[in-house]
């Protein structure tokens, strides 16, 4: 019997990465032959310990190599990429600017171009962009007739990456879409400097949660589940573009949470509400208001998220209480 992704032959760039994974993973279940491409290995990550390093062609060496994604295209007969690959953490971007613009940029022009050279074998390039592309806009929710602006620099990589993947479908005809997600969140995500993941991790330990506190404010965000996230690809994946047609698309809940609302939910999942949260005072850039709109993937490509906060929370903190007694475990046993 024909598997459901049997005819796809895809690029996952930055498929050990936490939202790579579980897309890899899902990708290979629906039959999909996988190819990409690694700055390196994490043994301890999700995407090791599941052996899909194993299970599809990797090539080591950097995003931003034209030579090497060429090589990678062509040997895999890639007829469909999903780009992934990115420096996503804002507080490295600030430490090491032209690392985020080498990855985040040169990255995905070179990937782009490789596409508009081999043009006749691929049939879809998804990019996976971000709601930090529309800045510290005073207008929420963010639809996708907002202009890009952002200004840090993670977010003007972004910004640039989006703008650049929608010059190409614009200029070449390469058939782009773009997705712009919200705060992802669920197992297997390693960045213990995020909200959720980092929380969940000091109350495993006892320790204080901590909630950065702004200045001005309070800092509010959607917060996506990563099976809503990977159905929202799978939604780009399977439609079909017009050339004149829609692109782009915003995927969230619609909602907007607070950091200490968020905060108290994790601490009343694990029965922890009596350890008091530490607040630090954050001087950083960040934006304090962030809100997608998904009424365009909802109505043109019938997609919306499914998962509540409250059960993708259960479901997150379950998943990190099964790694760190595997952990634990083989500490103990003195496996490597």
């Amino acid at each position: 019997m024909k598997s459901a992704l049997s005819d796809c032959r895809a690029l996952v760039t930055g498929a050990s990465g936490f939202v790579g994974a579980w897309l890899t993973h899902h990708l290979l279940e629906q039959g999909a032959e996988l190819t990409s491409i690694l700055s390196e290995l994490n043994p301890r990550s999700p995407f090791a310990r599941m052996g899909l390093d194993k299970e599809i062609r990797c090539y080591y060496g950097s995003i931003a190599d034209y030579h090497l994604i060429e090589r990678a295209v062509t040997d895999g007969r890639i007829n469909t990429v999903f780009h992934l690959a990115a420096v996503s953490m804002q507080d490295l971007a600030y430490q090491i600017p032209w690392q985020a613009f080498e990855t985040n940029v040169k990255g995905t022009y070179n990937l782009l171009e490789v596409c508009r050279i081999h043009k006749d074998q691929i049939s879809k390039i998804i990019i996976a962009s971000s709601d930090k592309v529309y800045g510290d806009s005073p207008i929420l929710p963010y639809n996708e007739e907002m202009p890009i602006q952002g200004r840090n620099p993670y977010d003007a990589s972004k910004s640039c990456s989006d703008l650049i993947s929608q010059s190409y479908r614009h200029s070449f005809g390469l058939p782009v879409v773009v997705g712009r997600f919200g705060n992802i969140y669920g197992g297997g995500d390693l960045n213990f400097r995020r909200l959720i993941p980092g929380t969940i991790q000091r109350l495993y330990s006892r320790l204080q949660p901590v909630i950065r506190i702004p200045s001005d404010g309070i800092y509010m965000r959607d917060f996506l589940y990563i099976k809503d996230l990977v159905q929202a690809y799978m939604a780009m994946y399977h439609y079909e573009a017009q050339p004149d047609g829609e692109h782009v698309f915003n995927f969230g809940t619609g909602k907007l949470w607070d950091i200490q609302q968020v905060t108290a939910l994790i601490q009343r999942t694990m029965n922890l509400e009596h350890i008091e949260p530490h607040y630090e005072v954050h001087g950083g850039n960040e934006i304090l208001h962030q809100h997608l709109s998904p009424e365009r993937a909802r109505t043109i490509l019938q997609w919306s998220a499914d998962t509540p906060l409250e059960e993708g929370i259960r479901q997150t903190v379950d998943w990190y209480g099964r790694y760190w007694l595997t952990e634990s475990h083989q500490a103990t046993s003195g496996a490597v």
